[in-house]
């Protein structure tokens, strides 16, 4: 009796470790896998159909990893043969023997014998579930020769499209075009289960970027595992995920891959992106950041608009949003060129200053309006995303631009002082002769205050152009207050909201800037002089007694004093007058 009793809780703590994955299917374990065993694994060829191809154990291949193992695996059958092997895109498909699930295909080699690869444990892939505090099974060097996961790029062409593609060659994806927009087939259905296509999206809409695999496996509590490799390996993520239609596997010398598309229904969300393989839920959707791009060619009335989802990642949102922008640009205009855009761009989310920030703004280039019109979008965008402060969630973004073909920029020709004597306090009305490009010369007078504790004296007065200007920095006020000193200053800023408003406070390339730099009164330079000397005198007592401490080979040399840039002067005038008391 007492030895029923305990083989009862022996089955009874099985029963309850297995439930905590909810496997809804049962599963044999690697210790139970021997070389030799026949089995079957579960893919889409074509549509949605899942179908069945024969697979046989060659052997278990031991320390893939840290603590990680694989089984090597031969796939046959009709249709293997006829597409050359295992395709790209099967990643995920699960593997059976005896009826039981014992993991999924995850990795292949190229150039090879196709019919050859390398299967992820499900007991590994359980892990993910729930992962929150699990560092996942590591991936070592799989990536290398793993069933490539392409990311399917749709409405991104020409030299958007190549710039994307070399910003996420780092991440070690591949960039195929294709049409993937959303919408499958009438006739194909959408009935998900282990062996049907999925696809990982990370651009959802008129543009569309997304990986196709296959689902590994699925419980009732909505589970879903898939992929049997990482796809960015990520960890904790939030990527949308959506029922694909398979439009055929193309063969290839190199290794045969699955073309499909996503469809327009979502079914949830990947969370978890780690060395096993991707993990999400179903029903529970991404936090995803709306997109919304318009824009106008003045020169030949032609308007676009572009809609798109994004997922919420700051290492991918800034390439994403400046890429779509490029490709907005270069679809309606049509060319690469000189030209004039007015632009405006519109940001919300939480953790910016009033929820949102606007800024417009005005570019002129004769070679690529498009590119530069861009740069606003793409600065802020770096800003948000890679501040050292806080987390920013964006929550829209939209952008707005009107390019006309013609050169609408103008050079600061003369400038001259109106006032006949200038005091501190008095306003200063300035004329400035601008010249248009290939136009008539016309003059806008401009007035400014001079400061009351403004010392008189001479003065100069540096006159120039927005674009130009660019040099033109706010500086962080009282940043020598003795408060100040023990804190650590990010490039002058300790805060994020001062980084966004002094950004937002930048001139824009059409103001023009006017800068007055008073002259040194004999009083200041003689009180530079005593203070300076006053300093040196302190950092030769500090050296000596330094010297005294350190031996000598551990004396560091003095530093050279630092070189001045040599300042360059582009369509800027620069006029003296004197400040009298």
């Amino acid at each position: 009796m007492r030895f029923k009793i305990k083989h009862f809780m022996f089955v009874l703590l099985i029963m309850i470790l297995i439930s905590g994955f909810s496997v809804a299917e049962e599963i044999m374990p690697l210790t139970e896998i021997e070389a030799g065993m026949q089995g079957k694994a579960k893919t889409v060829f074509y549509g949605d159909k899942v179908e069945e191809f024969p697979v046989e154990i060659i052997d278990i291949m031991p320390d893939q990893g840290l603590n990680r193992d694989l089984i090597l695996i031969r796939a046959g059958g009709e249709k293997i043969d006829e597409i050359g092997g295992i395709a790209a895109g099967m990643s995920g498909s699960p593997v059976y023997i005896e009826g039981k699930l014992i993991g999924a295909i995850g990795y292949g080699w190229s150039f090879s014998e196709g019919n050859y690869a390398l299967v992820t444990p499900i007991e590994d892939m359980l892990t993910l579930i729930n992962s929150e505090d699990n560092e996942g099974i590591e991936n070592s060097n799989l990536a290398e020769r793993g069933l490539s996961t392409p990311l399917l790029v749709s409405g991104l062409t020409g030299r958007s499209f190549d710039r994307l593609k070399k910003d996420l060659e780092s991440l070690g994806l591949e960039l195929t075009p294709y049409n993937v927009s959303t919408g499958g087939r009438a006739e194909f259905k959408t009935k998900l289960e282990p062996g049907s296509a999925v696809a990982v999206q990370l651009v959802r809409g008129d543009i569309n970027i997304g990986s196709i695999g296959t689902v590994s496996y699925l419980d009732e509590s909505g589970n879903i595992l898939a992929f049997g490799h990482p796809f960015f390996n990520k960890g904790e993520v939030d990527y949308m995920l959506s029922s694909a239609t398979i439009r055929g596997v193309i063969p290839s010398m190199q290794q045969p891959f699955k073309l499909g598309s996503p469809n327009k229904e979502l079914l949830g969300s990947i969370t978890v992106d780690r060395g096993a393989g991707i993990a999400g839920k179903l029903k529970k959707y991404s936090r995803v950041i709306p997109l919304r791009i318009r824009v106008f060619d003045q020169e030949r009335e032609v308007e676009n608009k572009v809609n798109a989802q994004l997922i919420r990642d700051e290492d991918l949102i800034t390439s994403l949003v400046t890429n779509i922008g490029l490709e907005s640009l270069d679809a309606t205009l049509d060319r690469i060129g000189e030209g004039t855009a007015r632009t405006r761009f519109k940001i919300t989310a939480n953790g910016l200053p009033a929820l949102s920030i606007e800024r417009e703004n005005m570019y002129y280039s004769r070679r690529d309006i498009a590119s530069l019109a861009l740069l606003d979008l793409y600065q802020v965008m770096d800003i948000i995303t890679g501040n050292p402060f806080q987390e920013v969630n964006l929550i829209d973004i939209q952008y707005d631009v009107e390019v006309d073909h013609t050169a609408q920029v103008a050079l600061v020709q003369e400038a001259r002082v109106i006032n006949q004597e200038i005091r501190p306090g008095d306003q200063v009305e300035v004329e400035v002769i601008l010249h248009p490009y290939r136009g008539e010369v016309f003059t806008k007078n401009v007035k400014i205050e001079i400061p009351e504790d403004t010392q008189p004296g001479m003065a100069s007065m540096v006159i120039d152009g927005g674009f130009t200007g660019q040099s033109y920095q706010h500086l962080p006020e009282d940043s020598t207050q003795e408060d100040d000193l023990n804190q650590a200053v990010v490039q002058g800023y300790k805060d994020f909201p001062s980084i966004i408003e002094d950004y937002l406070e930048k001139p824009k390339n059409n103001d023009l800037i006017i800068q007055v730099y008073p002259g040194y009164t004999p009083d200041d330079i003689e009180a530079e002089d005593e203070h300076k000397q006053g300093h040196e005198a302190g950092d030769q007592e500090d050296e000596r007694k330094e010297n005294k401490e350190e031996s000598p080979e551990n004396t560091a040399a003095p530093d050279q004093e630092p070189k001045e840039e040599e300042e360059r002067i582009d369509n800027r005038e620069i006029e003296e007058t004197e400040i009298k008391e």
